[in-house]
């Protein structure tokens, strides 16, 4: 059952820290690395109970190791060790046992324990039949009042590992959702954000919906769009190519131009506020495109967000699937025809406006721009037809240089 964890290397090398340190009989691996092991996932997180300082434990074992010490959670006495995308955690053993350490655990399924010999599964919750039925199944209700962040860590492993929340665990979340206000808003984003990382995280969106889990989150009374993201995973689900700020991009589906101050209220980083905030001015400049001009402003004021962009507007037209030749027009003069251009630039310069006997004024880097927007559109090719579209617009009787 535990071969594969024999066979890790960091497994291995913190068992053989803790017989160094005479902890090897008293100490466990416990929790959301128990799981993943039965399920046969790949072993990212490796997690300790320790009856000792683990704090100090853990920054001996990063020296030891060449690794980075983090400080996890100094109330709870949680030291985070990380090399080579793995993290170790060295938590301190609760209740003076390891049963009663599981006991004040979150859900069933992490509420497991192995020995470091691997030859024996402490379950006194079931968890083990909770993970062969794939359900989510809380421990203790008290346990959700104590980190109320729970709530949300039901739904994310609804969507991460794909089981179904059990039905008094469900009634228990709802019950218990309000007391996430007093919830650090960076620890609400960070599951969320896991939630927003899966392909098909609509479901569980949906689910949340239904719970009422984003009206405790949120100050808000706006119900999400969960069509737009089911429809804006779809097209994901079928492309090879990716979104930076995945997350942020499934928000905003979800939320439309409340998203730029909804997110406010989860702490994002200054990115992810301005992507947001990017994506909706784009969705909401998309819609007005009639012109070929109009198409180029769009593309050079969102360039760096396009693809995102494309998406989102699709997921928000009434019309969607039967607009998509709008969208797919886009990028495709995108790729054939804007770029190609975007090499002839610039074509002039501010000089070049002032020797046409223009003034220093607003009006010179209007003149700049229109030059730049139909040399992007392929209208202007050289810097003599430039000259004679400013001639023409501005009606001067002016002779080329």
């Amino acid at each position: 059952m535990f071969e594969r964890l024999r066979e890790n290397q960091y497994f291995n090398e913190t068992v053989s820290f803790l017989k160094e340190k005479n902890l090897y009989e008293s100490s466990y691996l416990v929790g959301g690395s128990v799981r993943d092991v039965l399920l046969e996932r790949e072993i990212k997180d490796i997690d300790f109970a320790i009856p000792s300082d683990t704090i100090e434990l853990a920054r001996e074992f990063a020296k030891k190791i060449n690794g980075s010490f983090v400080l996890l959670d100094e109330v709870f006495l949680i030291g985070r060790v990380v090399k080579d995308s793995i993290t170790v955690d060295f938590a301190q053993l609760r209740g003076g046992s390891i049963e009663a350490d599981l006991a004040e655990r979150d859900f069933t399924v992490n509420a497991m324990a192995v020995t470091l010999d691997c030859n024996k599964l402490i379950d006194p919750f079931n968890g083990f039949q909770d993970l062969k039925n794939k359900l989510i199944k809380m421990v203790n209700e008290e346990n959700l009042k104590v980190d109320p962040l729970r709530v949300l860590r039901a739904y994310r492993f609804h969507a991460t590992i794909g089981f179904e929340i059990e039905e008094n665990t469900r009634e228990a979340l709802k019950r218990n959702a309000h007391l996430m206000k007093i919830t650090a808003r960076e620890r609400i984003k960070e599951e969320l954000w896991k939630t927003f990382s899966t392909s098909h995280s609509f479901k569980t969106i949906k689910l949340m919906a239904e719970d009422e889990i984003f009206k405790a989150i949120f100050k808000t009374s706006e119900p999400p769009d969960i069509e737009a993201l089911k429809f804006a995973e779809a097209i994901l689900s079928n492309s090879k190519r990716e979104i930076k700020n995945l997350s942020c991009f499934k928000f905003a589906c979800l939320f439309d131009f409340h998203a730029i101050e909804l997110i406010k209220q989860i702490k994002p980083s200054r990115k992810e506020q301005k992507f947001v905030e990017d994506l909706i001015q784009a969705g909401a400049k998309i819609r007005k495109i009639e012109t070929l001009l109009d198409k180029v402003k769009f593309i050079r004021d969102f360039e760096n967000i396009l693809y995102p962009a494309l998406i989102f507007g699709m997921s928000k037209d009434p019309l969607k699937t039967a607009r998509k030749w709008f969208y797919d027009e886009i990028e495709n003069f995108y790729k054939k025809v804007y770029l190609k251009n975007k090499k002839k630039l610039p074509l002039l310069k501010g000089e070049d406006i002032l020797s046409l006997g223009f003034k220093p004024s607003a009006v010179v880097g209007e003149i700049l721009e229109r030059i730049e927007i139909l040399v992007l559109a392929g209208k202007i090719s050289n810097k003599e037809q430039a000259i004679e579209e400013i001639k023409r617009r501005y009606l001067l009787n002016i002779s080329a240089p």
